[in-house]
């Protein structure tokens, strides 16, 4: 077998590696739950509810063995409880909210597209602010 041969066999063969997530959430308020969504940097849109609830009491949320690929992740807190993120009738966060890569929030939502991050690998850290419509008036 020649070596070109062997390089593909181990690079079809490689395991692939999934590395943690680990999201730093700021200005997080005591007592609301925080909801997290991850999804594929891609998509158009994100999802109507969010993936899950996490445990962030110490302002840190971690998503276990993630597989490597181009992401977007929203957080916000749930303070009517809900369970939803309440928008404005133009589409603005009315609850605190934050995104990767922390886009501006002026006019709405952003798109998956505009809080891109790269995770490979290895582990991936996030600094998120959570923006909440009260502080931005």
């Amino acid at each position: 077998m020649g070596y070109s041969a062997l390089f593909i066999l181990l690079a079809v063969c490689a395991p692939v590696y999934a590395g943690d997530i680990l999201v730093n959430i700021s200005a997080k308020q005591a007592t609301a739950p925080v909801y997290l969504a991850l999804v594929a940097a891609d998509q158009q849109h994100w999802p109507a509810t969010p993936l899950l609830q996490v445990q962030a009491e110490n302002g840190v949320a971690l998503l276990s063995e993630v597989p490597p690929g181009r992401y977007a992740v929203q957080l916000y807190q749930d303070s009517n409880g809900n369970g939803q993120l309440d928008l404005s009738p133009r589409g603005i966060p009315l609850e605190p909210v934050g995104f990767s890569a922390n886009p501006p929030l002026a006019k709405g939502k952003p798109t998956p597209l505009a809080c891109l991050f790269a995770h490979g690998s290895g582990d991936t850290e996030l600094h998120i602010e959570l923006y909440s419509a009260r502080a931005r008036r």
